[in-house]
């Protein structure tokens, strides 16, 4: 990858310093997969380098396959809601966030291991009353653990204790079924875009922005706790993805990997920085 240049951030404009703000080569490239007229070379491709790198996909299953195999409750004890999968499956959602967003926040905003390169907007993140407690970082962590990973808490709970009880299709291991099992990570990934997609209109309607949604775009210069800062209602709908497992077979693989999608997917794409720079690359 090219070396970024120290003193000036791409496209800053001539005789700004390297406090302009940061913006991404125009036009932006979009994904080949529904172009019209169709490029199935170029999808086909665009799909597999999607999984052939450390991408946030690839990143999000290897989240979820050391937490299946070194952390996650039997499905056996499951079938009644006791309190120590419960607590378990809670311990680790809001270690995962608090693991991966106290990092990130720590790195580019305490420590400034890259400076303002690749920052969005160079301005520091607010305090004001308008956020809760006064302060934007706050603000943005009680919302992310007081609403969001409640609510995400709660949709895999249920999910697990439906599950284990056999109200819903489930796979028991890639050998049940290995061409749906790696499928279905492909329709995870367009799944969680379209319910997005619909979900973020429902919000944006006047009433629900109004009451709800505003809460998240109180952040406008946005930090990797930002991007679940959201009202009870928006996480709930927000999580309601899951939804898919209910109806198809699912591995608890899969659902760790969508669940960590939407969850630290949020986390690193409100970062506020194009890309991580680790020694200028």
């Amino acid at each position: 990858m090219a070396q970024i240049e120290r003193d000036k951030p791409a496209h800053a404009p001539a005789g700004k310093s390297k406090e302009w703000n940061f913006h991404p080569a125009l036009p932006i490239a979009m994904s080949p997969v529904f172009d019209v007229p169709p490029k199935p070379k170029a999808a086909v491709v665009w799909l597999l380098n999607t999984w052939a790198t450390l991408t946030p996909p690839v990143n999000h299953l290897i989240c979820a396959l050391v937490v299946f195999y070194f952390l996650w409750p039997d499905m056996a004890e499951m079938h009644a809601l006791d309190a120590g999968w419960v607590v378990r499956i809670a311990t680790i959602n809001f270690g995962a966030i608090l693991i991966f967003a106290t990092a990130l926040h720590t790195y580019l905003y305490i420590l400034a291991g890259q400076e303002t390169r690749l920052k969005f907007d160079v301005r520091p993140m607010e305090k004001s009353s308008r956020f809760t407690f006064g302060t934007q970082v706050w603000d943005n962590i009680f919302w992310t653990l007081a609403s969001a990973t409640i609510c995400w808490t709660a949709w895999v709970i249920l999910y697990c204790y439906v599950a284990a009880n056999g109200w819903v299709r489930t796979l028991d291991s890639f050998a049940q079924s290995p061409i749906w099992f790696v499928a279905f990570f492909f329709v995870i990934r367009f799944w969680q875009s379209f319910h997005f997609y619909w979900i973020h209109r429902l919000i944006h309607f006047p009433w629900l922005f109004k009451n709800v949604h505003h809460l998240h775009h109180r952040n406008v210069n946005v930090g990797p706790w930002s991007g679940l800062a959201m009202h009870p209602v928006e996480s709930l709908f927000y999580f309601s993805g899951i939804l898919i497992h209910f109806v198809l077979p699912s591995h608890p693989v899969h659902v760790l990997f969508h669940m960590f999608s939407l969850s630290l997917g949020a986390v690193f794409s409100h970062a506020g920085f194009e890309k991580l720079l680790v020694r200028d690359k």
